[in-house]
Order: structure tokens, then sequence, then C-alpha cells
């Protein structure tokens, strides 16, 4: 199938599936308390680094900056000025910009990207644009939920059933009760990539063995976990 799944740092990612490389929430250049961000150093790396070469589409589930950085992102369509970019606020002159309720986008013959409006978790943030992805290629599925609120019907809504045969979803979906009944009984992933964790040295409340402890009590086939920056995990 040759998929490869790169990650950044916080929930940035890169997919290499067959002839593509889709980069989601992968740019970001702020650091919010409890959380991990791409510093000057770590965006040296990743500009280097093999796995985040040449991306076809530069997709931003929403536009906080723990996900979207500006600077990063007009460096990075400076050196690959083909790429396209799909974020569901109007931040560049050449961009697709995510509206209406369910969007959709090919790449190439065989990769298409469906996109649902979903609620960001937390009241607060409830008016801020935010959207999932659902990709899918010869038959495979894979569900990208952002910052997607927990257990929202929303979501429910717009898997609808479907085989989804890669999850990839923060932390509290296993974390918290709620979540993971969600995870098991509606989205009902052949596996399971969890991501959005801080490194070490930023997990200032306990992210990080809050997450080691529930890795057992979600059951799906498979869960994977992202806590290092520029891990790569192979499907």
């Amino acid at each position: 199938m040759e998929l490869f799944i790169t990650a950044s740092v916080n929930a940035g990612i890169s997919l290499h599936w067959g002839a593509h490389q889709v980069w989601c929430d992968a740019l970001h250049d702020t650091r919010v308390p409890g959380l991990s961000t791409l510093t000057p150093e770590r965006f040296r790396r990743l500009l280097a680094h093999p796995a985040f070469q040449g991306p076809e589409l530069l997709f931003f589930t929403h536009c906080h900056p723990d996900h979207y950085s500006k600077a990063q992102v007009q460096e990075v369509r400076r050196r690959w000025p083909s790429c396209f970019l799909a974020l569901p606020e109007q931040r560049e002159t050449a961009q697709i910009l995510l509206q209406g309720e369910s969007p959709g986008l090919r790449l190439g013959t065989d990769l298409v990207i469906r996109f649902r409006r979903l609620p960001h978790e937390g009241r607060q943030y409830a008016a801020v644009p935010h959207y999932g992805a659902i990709l899918e290629r010869e038959g495979f599925r894979i569900l990208l939920a952002g910052d997607c609120a927990i257990a929202a019907q929303e979501l429910a809504d717009f898997v609808d059933g479907a085989s989804i045969d890669l999850a990839v979803l923060p932390f509290p979906w296993i974390t918290l009760p709620r979540g993971r009944a969600f995870v098991e009984q509606v989205i009902r992933p052949g596996r399971l990539l969890i991501h959005h964790l801080p490194l070490p040295e930023d997990d200032t409340y306990g992210y990080r063995p809050a997450v080691e402890a529930a890795l057992g009590k979600v059951r799906v086939p498979e869960v994977q976990l992202f806590n290092r920056a520029f891990q790569e995990i192979s499907f």
C-alpha cells in the first residue's frame, strides 16, 4: 500500500501515500502552554527531512497558532511553489478556501479527499472554522479529525458507518472514557494513530503518562502512538 506517516511536532503529520504527499497541520511556530511547536531549529530539521520534501498539499484543519504558521507556510511554498494549500480561513491569495458543510478535492486520479466542517473541542472555540477529512485511495480510508470536539455528532455523521482503516486522533480520544467509547462504537477503525502529544520537556500537565496508561484501555485492533518529533510509522 506504500503508506508512510511522519510526525512533525504537536498534531503535524506528513503522509506519503503512493505518489502523493500530504501535510496536515505540520507547520506552526507558537508554543501553547503544555504543548510543543516547531522552533526555528526544528523547522530547519523539517525542511531537510526526507519525509518533508515536495508536498503536494498543505492542509490545515484550522488556523490556531499551534496548528498553522503563515510564515512557515510561505517558506515551504517558496521552496515548492506548485503545492496546493487548503485551509478554512482566507490567509493567502492563492489557496483553497474550505467552506460549506462538505467540500471535496481530488489529487491525481487516485486520491479523493472529503472535508467536513466539525466543531472544535471547547465551547470557547465553537465559532472557529475547523474541518476534518477522510482521505481515500484504492479503497483504504484515513480519517483526520483535527481538534474535533470529543464524541461530536457531526463526526458521527461524517463517518456515517463507513469503514475507516486508519483514524488519526489527538490523545484525549483515548484518555477520556467517552472518547474511547466513540472510537470503539462509531469510528471503529482498523488502526488508530494517536498524536498531538507534547515532547517530554513541554509536558507541563502530565499528558504523556496519562496516554501511556490509557493505551491498553481502547479496544481497537491496533493502536500506535506518535510521541517523538519526526517519528515515522508505515502501513
